[in-house]
């Protein structure tokens, strides 16, 4: 993320450059404002954390490289993995409207569902109960803000209680505790009263069993197994860069 800063001066007289974080860094929306002669005009505004815990249509939220390929690698792999199930759905940084009442809607990172009539269909806001769906997991890959804790909070503390209350029946993280800093997977089963974390095998592998596959992380970045066959999934775009 971008980062801006100014010249500061030390007790010592001596000018120092302290960095000051970009106040766009967690994204921005496009608000229309109407000016004293009465004309509008569209200003670009930056969104909050709480934005972006429960953003809007047409909100732009920016992430870095690593989060990219893991979310397009994840969502291939889920993909052909369902693929014999004309009723699943995978979806990526889609809102879901999770009609349950006073929960807002989120934008998980993939979101998998069963149970959709057409899943060829375009939506800007999926809704369960219009769809007639419900989910299988939530995956969310963490980025933490060098300048704000709750950057990290918002999917390892409030997302778990939000993904809870949304009968999501399983919830994965990428996480991560400091910018730059190792990633270790985390996973939460729905429990009767709130979510059991999940342990992970002996070689730190997450069983995401609504679709029998095993997360892993090498060279932190994430790699999938077939949780039967233990066949390693490739980087289908990769592969075909390749070719």
């Amino acid at each position: 993320m971008k980062r801006t800063g100014h010249s500061t001066t030390s007790q010592n007289g001596k000018s120092r450059r302290a960095e000051q974080p970009d106040p766009f860094r967690f994204g921005w929306r496009y608000v229309q404002q109407i000016g004293p002669d009465g004309s509008k005009r569209s200003v670009q505004v930056p969104l909050t954390l709480d934005d972006v815990l429960h953003p809007r249509e047409g909100d732009e939220i920016p992430e870095n490289t690593q989060q990219s390929k893991d979310r397009r690698y994840l969502a291939e792999v889920l993909e052909w993995r369902l693929a014999g199930n004309p009723h699943a759905l995978v979806l990526t940084d889609c809102l879901i409207d999770w009609c349950v009442r006073g929960l807002r809607n989120h934008s998980p990172d993939i979101s998998v569902f069963d149970g959709v009539a057409d899943t060829n269909r375009r939506w800007g806001t999926f809704a369960l109960a219009r769809e007639g769906a419900h989910p299988l997991l939530v995956i969310e890959i963490v980025s933490p803000d060098a300048h704000d804790r709750q950057a990290r909070d918002n999917d390892v503390v409030t997302k778990v209680r939000e993904y809870y209350r949304a009968r999501v029946p399983l919830y994965a993280l990428v996480d991560q505790e400091r910018e730059n800093g190792p990633r270790q997977l985390v996973g939460y089963r729905r429990g009767a009263r709130n979510y059991v974390r999940l342990p992970l095998d002996s070689q730190g592998r997450l069983l995401l069993e609504p679709v029998r596959l095993l997360m892993g992380l090498r060279d932190e970045m994430v790699v999938c197994w077939d949780a039967d066959t233990m066949e390693e999934i490739p980087d289908f775009t990769a592969m075909a860069q390749a070719r």
